[in-house]
């Protein structure tokens, strides 16, 4: 029970209950990521996709839809695909996805910034209704926008944006392997350049780099830009909270008050002796 209180505690509690919700069942949590082409050259169309990416938080088995594992399916050189030839092959990939989707739509999906038209869901179904396809529809309380959890339990400022982006610095900072990821600047030049598998394998290590993260986080083991005054903040709940989740500065408080009640009690000892 909470007693004292502060705005940075609560929005930290709501971190945490959020991360509760997705921990305690993890065999119906799914991780996803997925890849395609950059905003800026598609010229205001909705970007195509080029692979997607699940992996089971419980069971880590890693379900993947892709522009090259199709084409390879239906006998296509995925090195040189025109546009049409590219279309039909992302309508089924996009087709398979929503039909997994489809079976497990009582699971939640924890995601990175996957949140707008741009990237994320809407931009999904936007894609799959462009190529004629039935959407998908996964209810907003089973979305958990993961870097918005980090964000309420160690504050905004978690990691920086620069030079690669937060998911693949905050990896490193913690010593998860980034080979095979690539930077949004590298993937819109992997599309351009049909690299499609590339752009899988770089969307398979993000998945594996989120799932890390997750499981640092749970274990109170991630290493993060913000500093123990920002996470906790400079409130006495705060600084309570910062002094019970930090082993020294427990045992050094309980060494003060221990002296300090030693010498109360020493002091009104002499005082009620002298007067008696």
């Amino acid at each position: 029970m909470y007693i004292f209180t502060s705005p940075r505690l609560k929005e930290r509690r709501q971190g945490f209950d959020q991360l509760k919700e997705i921990l305690k069942d993890k065999v119906k949590c799914y991780i996803i990521h997925y890849s395609c082409e950059s905003f800026i050259t598609s010229h205001g169309r909705t970007p195509r996709i080029t692979s997607i990416c699940i992996r089971n938080l419980k069971t880590a088995q890693t379900t993947s839809f892709s522009i090259h594992l199709q084409a390879q399916i239906e006998g296509k050189d995925f090195n040189n695909l025109s546009t049409v030839e590219y279309d039909k092959l992302e309508r089924e990939m996009l087709k398979d996805f929503c039909a997994f989707v489809k079976r497990n739509n009582s699971c939640k999906w924890i995601h990175w910034n996957m949140r707008d038209s741009n990237y994320g869901f809407e931009a999904l179904n936007n894609r799959i209704k462009i190529l004629g396809g039935q959407k998908f529809l996964i209810i907003d309380d089973f979305k958990f926008d993961f870097p918005i959890i980090l964000g309420m339990i160690f504050t905004y400022g978690y990691e920086k944006n620069r030079p690669n982006g937060r998911l693949l610095n905050l990896a490193e900072r913690n010593g998860i392997t980034t080979q095979d990821a690539i930077t949004g600047a590298e993937e819109a030049k992997a599309f351009d350049d049909k690299e499609y598998l590339k752009l899988h394998m770089s969307t398979l290590k993000k998945v594996d780099i989120i799932n890390s993260i997750i499981h640092r986080v749970e274990n109170d083991e991630l290493k993060v830009c913000s500093n123990k005054k920002e996470i906790y903040g400079l409130t006495l709940p705060g600084i309570s909270l910062l002094i019970k989740n930090t082993p020294w500065l427990l045992f050094l408080t309980s060494i003060i008050g221990y002296f300090l009640i030693a010498t109360f009690e020493l002091i009104i000892h002499r005082f009620w002796g002298s007067n008696s």
